[in-house]
């Protein structure tokens, strides 16, 4: 009786072993369906190239304005974030000085307007390599950004302050 269930215990795991490798090999060797690309989000240097099919030397003075561009707003961007964190300090503690609150909201309006003026150079060296078609297709796309923020910043569920005014 022993030496029939050692038996039947190794037919078993034989069978159990060939049903494994048979699964392996079929999943292994089974030719893959295409799967699309992902759509990555593309860079803004790839996208504006396509977007207004920019040639090669357009396309260098693009990046070295934009590289500069990026660089001056990051840094504002970086101050932005500081000051509006100490004017939320400022506003939370026991008892918020209405000078320093005053002193930090100017502060970031400052900052706000350097914002928009290096928006501003950026637009209008951009336009000095572009074609007068290009330079449509840019505002255009730039309208767009800003339209697509604005809708960002009223999405459902947020309150919206403005209304009322």
């Amino acid at each position: 009786m022993k030496k029939n269930l050692v038996i039947l215990f190794l037919i078993l795991l034989t069978i159990v072993n060939i049903a494994a490798l048979v699964t392996f090999a079929y999943h292994r060797f089974q030719p893959r369906p295409h799967l699309p690309p992902l759509n990555l989000p593309d860079k803004p240097e790839n996208f504006i190239r396509r977007e207004l099919n920019l040639n090669e030397e357009q396309m260098k003075q693009f990046e070295t304005h934009f590289n500069k561009f990026k660089m001056e707003m990051d840094s504002i961007l970086d101050s932005l974030r500081v000051k509006r964190d100490q004017l939320t300090e400022e506003m939370t503690s026991g008892e918020p000085s209405a000078a320093s609150l005053d002193s930090l909201a100017d502060e970031i309006g400052a900052l706000e307007v350097r914002l928009q003026k290096k928006t501003i150079t950026h637009m209008l060296d951009a336009k000095t390599f572009l074609t007068p078609d290009q330079q449509k297709k840019f505002f255009s796309l730039f309208k767009e950004g800003q339209d697509h923020r604005r809708g960002m910043e009223r999405e459902p569920g947020r309150p919206n302050f403005e209304e009322g005014r």
